[in-house]
């Protein structure tokens, strides 16, 4: 599947990104676009998220892993809900308590095989693709 978002400066690109990428790695989705928590380990071995800048790619990456740590309970201190958390139950059709363990085990996996976490540039995602 293939998502192309165009937006201009400063519409929500990186939170709409964001969101998308998490509901890719915590979901599964069918045939008719709805979709469900998934039980897949390495589902963020099959994301690939393009950027057009470094600094794009740097600030989605932290926010992915912000987002998840918030959405999992694990930031000390951190008052506020993840603004995902609504959204996700609604597409997910889970509950907060089920949405937030899957985000944990996606977030412990997602920073123990950190090298399949791609989130790049489309300069570097073509470099890539001519090496290989």
């Amino acid at each position: 599947m293939l998502n192309i978002h165009k937006a201009s400066a400063g519409s929500g690109k990186t939170y709409t990104l964001t969101y998308n990428y998490i509901k890719l790695l915590l979901g599964a989705g069918d045939e008719q676009g709805n979709y469900r928590l998934a039980s897949d380990r390495k589902r963020h071995r099959a994301i690939l998220a393009i950027t057009f800048t470094n600094k794009a790619t740097d600030e989605m990456k932290a926010r992915i892993l912000h987002e998840l740590a918030v959405l999992a309970s694990m930031v000390r201190g951190w008052k506020k809900g993840s603004p995902y958390m609504g959204d996700l139950e609604k597409e997910l059709g889970a509950t907060r308590p089920h949405i937030a363990r899957a985000a944990g085990e996606a977030l412990r996996r997602l920073l123990f095989d950190f090298d399949f976490f791609q989130v790049s540039t489309i300069d570097s995602f073509f470099q890539k693709v001519l090496r290989t």
